[in-house]
């Protein structure tokens, strides 16, 4: 006698979970008898990818995708690397088609699109992707005011390489008398110029100078002070503790950092503290001390407005930009001269890209070189302005995307 140990389940669906692990599909499905496995998915799929009032385009279902780290998609490198070598035709058509792949989720390869139709002047072509990216993404696309006259390279002189009024940067411990910056200073106290320079000195990661260093800075800001030049410093009071610190009465060292020392707390208009560490001077070293010297109008009213806004001085050194145009090609431009550790006068390194029209794929890894030896040092690196398809051929040969911000 046969008995049958497989009893059936009283569970509702346990039937139909039977029948859908074996191939045939059911009720709870919505498919009809004798319909093969898996063809309302397809159908299902087609209608959603085909049926729409554009053409045969719809947008991928889902929240938008936004690679954090950086990763680029086969498309947009294609297109970088085309658009490098001066083929934005190919590029325009490669992203094109990516716009009907999984690759229109990245809104980068539409940013990269709306910038090569600008940069062609098409807006026909232009306005027909803005109705698209709304449909996408639900939100405003970009105008073509804001794209067609940016990054084309034509306001200004494309050999033009500018930097903005003098910065200076002094950082970690100064040993080197022929640091750009002690140079600088140095040739602007003895120039007699009718108009006395203006100077915006970053001393916030000062920490020492020799006593070579530190006497001919001394000496320059006195020349400069005495002669009515107006400087803007950063970090004046913190670094003025630091500096002072290792100053011992009675110790015959750091002579030069006594000097400089001395100078800031003049420009710092303390002159009770000056005073004291005036007296201290002379007992450790024996010889008569720099005399107390009032400032000007002009230069105490700097003083007291940097006092009322701390952040004025930081926002004067964000203005000082390394200024690119035109189409960036080999590993010799022009432009790599001005971020070199040597000539950073400023940190960060701001670089504006707002008028270059091209970079080539060999002057974009000379780039992410030399940004990659400043930050090496510690000096941040901010990159304003770079349209969307210049920005992914940078990413591409190694700069990091967090080093790009918008800017005006």
């Amino acid at each position: 006698m046969a008995f049958n140990l497989f009893l059936k389940s009283t569970k509702p669906g346990a039937e139909n979970r039977k029948l859908e692990l074996e191939g045939v599909p059911t009720i709870s499905g919505h498919s009809k008898p004798g319909s093969k496995p898996g063809s309302n998915k397809a159908a299902a799929t087609t209608k959603a990818l085909s049926d729409t009032e554009m053409g045969n385009w719809a947008p991928l279902p889902g929240r938008i995708e936004v690679d954090e780290n950086g990763d680029l998609g086969p498309s947009l490198e294609n297109a970088a690397l085309m658009f490098a070598h001066g083929n934005a035709t190919a590029a325009t058509a490669a992203l094109t088609h990516a716009l009907d792949t999984p690759e229109r989720a990245q809104p980068m390869v539409w940013m990269c699109l709306f910038d090569l139709h600008a940069r062609n002047l098409d807006r026909t072509a232009f306005e027909e992707l803005a109705l698209r990216f709304v449909v996408q993404f639900e939100r405003s696309a970009p105008a073509w005011d804001e794209l067609a006259t940016a990054g084309t390279g034509t306001s200004t002189n494309a050999s033009q390489v500018a930097r903005a009024k003098p910065k200076s940067l002094l950082r970690g411990d100064i040993t080197d008398p022929q640091a750009p910056v002690i140079v600088s200073l140095t040739e602007a106290a003895k120039r007699r110029d009718v108009n006395p320079p203006r100077f915006d000195l970053d001393i916030v990661d000062l920490n020492s100078v020799n006593d070579v260093c530190g006497t001919l800075l001394a000496g320059s800001l006195a020349a400069l002070r005495r002669r009515g030049s107006v400087i803007s410093f950063r970090g004046l009071e913190s670094t003025l503790r630091r500096l002072a610190a290792p100053l011992q009465v009675g110790t015959r060292a750091l002579k030069g950092q006594w000097y400089l020392v001395l100078e800031l707390l003049q420009w710092s208009a303390n002159t009770t503290e000056f005073e004291d560490r005036a007296v201290d001077f002379a007992v450790t070293f024996e010889i008569s001390p720099p005399s107390a010297e009032p400032l000007s109008g002009i230069q105490r009213s700097v003083l007291t407005k940097q006092a009322e806004d701390p952040l004025a001085a930081q926002d004067l050194l964000v203005d000082d930009r390394v200024t690119w145009t035109g189409d960036l090609k080999g590993a010799a431009n022009p432009c790599l001269k001005l971020v070199t550790v040597e000539a950073a006068t400023t940190n960060p390194v701001v670089i504006d890209m707002r008028h270059v029209s091209r970079v080539d794929f060999v002057c974009g890894g000379a780039i992410a070189n030399a940004f990659t030896r400043l930050m090496a040092q510690a000096i941040d690196v901010r990159v304003i302005g770079a349209s969307p398809i210049v920005q992914i051929l940078l990413q591409l040969t190694g700069v990091p995307a967090t080093l790009f911000a918008k800017g005006t």
